[in-house]
């Protein structure tokens, strides 16, 4: 798992699970909320769902760079066999898989927390 983290570049990377770690801290925070019987406002509730997707657009982000630099590397080089090609989409698209795994949970999570709120 860290081997994945580092080949999608350690900068990137830790600024998309920075923001998906708060997106679950603030879901803890809501169902510790929602279990102590206490009001949840609309805001904080939200806030699950967006630090969530600022995760993905991070993702997003970071593998727009990362194919910057795929495209730039080709540019001075002139030609790259497809296996150095293959190999730099692949490392530049874990920045987006890692922002849409973590999109997923805190949207499930935000999910839920607006089910037990309208029970």
């Amino acid at each position: 798992m860290f081997d994945f983290l580092i080949q999608g570049g350690i900068y990137g990377m830790s600024i998309i699970t920075l923001l998906g770690i708060a997106a679950l801290a603030m879901a803890v925070y809501n169902f510790s909320r929602q279990a102590a019987r206490k009001e949840t406002s609309p805001k904080l509730l939200n806030s699950v769902l967006y630090l969530g997707s600022m995760s993905f657009f991070a993702g997003l982000v970071w593998n727009a760079m990362g194919l910057y630099q795929i495209l730039d590397v080709i540019q001075q080089m002139g030609e790259v066999s497809q296996t150095a090609l293959a190999g730099g989409l692949k490392a530049a698209s874990v920045s987006t898989i890692w922002g849409l795994f973590l999109f997923f949970i805190s949207y499930v999570c935000w999910f839920i927390l607006r089910l037990r709120i309208t029970e």
